[in-house]
């Protein structure tokens, strides 16, 4: 009886202890792999601030997606050919012994924090660029959130949300020669698919006031979301962009959202949009326009938002 009991004792929990080792040995594969996915794209990261001071464009061409987006102020959809072109130009010049107008004497950052959704990553740092033009210094400063996405070759920068802080006595820099030949592209030349917009329309309009999908009553916002304000200060606040969400498309409101443009990375998708407002009573100069991001990453079949990024608009 004893031998029966330990028996049948053995065949029920033998099953249940696989199950777990296997749960156990998967989340852990799970955490080392993010561990090296973080270190690697800090390692990037760290390339490409060393390039921006020996204007070496190797590590651009190679880290940067074709078709990066940057928002510093307005969106540029073709920023990687801009920057590539910049310091490929200025590479050039330093080998013929000329000194450059525009120099980056250091570029460093804190230690960027790096979320991981698989094949997808979100990192918040902030960059700090010491420039000096024609002998004056600035230190220009850059609140950013960043979008990666793992390729066969790698992780690369796919779109940045850039805040700027800028030095009290700016000195101010005109045009890089560079971009006479490429000027910046304002309006997307890829699009999401229709199927994915109509899927990111639908989640953000059953958000309700907690960020919750009121159709499932499931939470539409990763664990791990970020968000960054206008004043570039950075945390897990979620009414900031909710609040944003809710102002209408309609411009005979006091408010107004328009500049709407979907864009997909694959596993990833960033929605951008802007909030305008009309000048108020007395007033004849509106206030700035601001500038959001919000971006997704895919988990199983569900859209989920992992970061956004809000910034004024001050050209």
């Amino acid at each position: 009886m004893k031998f029966r009991f330990a028996l049948k004792t053995l065949v029920l929990i033998l099953p249940l202890s696989l199950s777990v080792y296997a749960q156990f040995t998967q989340t852990a594969y799970s955490q080392s792999g993010a561990v090296a996915d973080t270190q690697e794209i800090r390692k990037a990261i760290s390339e490409i601030e060393r390039a921006f001071v020996a204007r070496d464009p190797e590590p651009f061409d190679r880290l940067y997606m074709d078709g990066y987006v940057n928002v510093r102020d307005k969106p540029i959809f073709n920023y990687r050919d801009q920057l590539s072109a910049m310091i490929k130009w200025d590479s050039a010049a330093q080998k013929t012994g000329k000194k450059l107008d525009l120099e980056t004497l250091s570029y460093d950052s804190d230690l960027p924090s790096v979320q991981v959704f698989g094949d997808v990553a979100v990192v918040n740092i902030l960059k700090r660029n010491l420039w000096r033009y024609r002998g004056d210094r600035c230190l220009t400063q850059y609140q950013t959130t960043e979008l990666w996405i793992r390729s066969q070759a790698g992780w690369k920068i796919a779109a940045a949300h850039m805040s700027t802080i800028q030095c009290e006595q700016n000195p101010g820099q005109p045009s890089h020669p560079a971009l006479a030949e490429i000027r910046p592209i304002a309006k997307p030349v890829k699009f999401i698919s229709v199927a994915a917009e109509t899927e990111l329309r639908e989640l953000l309009s059953t958000l309700n006031d907690a960020g919750m999908k009121s159709d499932t009553n499931a939470d539409a916002f990763a664990p791990e979301y970020v968000f960054t304000a206008t004043n570039a200060s950075v945390s897990k606040d979620r009414q900031g962009l909710l609040e944003a969400l809710k102002i209408p498309t309609m411009r005979n409101r006091e408010r107004y959202r328009d500049d709407e443009v979907f864009l997909s990375f694959g596993p990833a998708a960033i929605y951008l949009f802007r909030i305008r407002s009309f000048p108020k009573a007395g007033q004849t100069t509106p206030p700035p326009p601001i500038v959001f991001s919000v971006m997704f990453a895919r988990t199983g079949s569900d859209w989920r938002i992992v970061a956004a990024h809000a910034s004024e608009l001050t050209d």
